[in-house]
């Protein structure tokens, strides 16, 4: 079969054939610029959770200090109250 084609479709199809073309480039751009969104997203995101990590941590070296010195003073204070009932005794007798 042999078609002819005409120079009024062959402009169509070069006309559509750069539509075409010019649709796949901006869905190109579009789709790179929605990916370095989603690149620059990620970065703040793993920035955010690292420093939270490091805050994290942080507060549990807060929190160790604070527990070693609450359990000295909580022993300091039970040997008062030793040495306290200690002298009520030797006071009462």
């Amino acid at each position: 079969m042999i078609r002819i084609v005409s120079t009024l479709r062959l402009e169509h199809l070069g006309s559509a054939a750069r539509a075409a073309r010019e649709r796949a480039r901006q869905t190109t751009a579009d789709a790179n610029e929605a990916f370095g969104q989603h690149v620059r997203e990620l970065y703040a995101a793993t920035d955010r959770a690292e420093r939270a990590e490091a805050t994290t941590n942080e507060v549990g070296a807060i929190l160790s200090r604070a527990m070693k010195e609450l359990s000295a003073a909580q022993q300091e204070l039970l040997l008062k109250d030793i040495e306290l009932r200690r002298l009520r005794e030797e006071l009462a007798a």
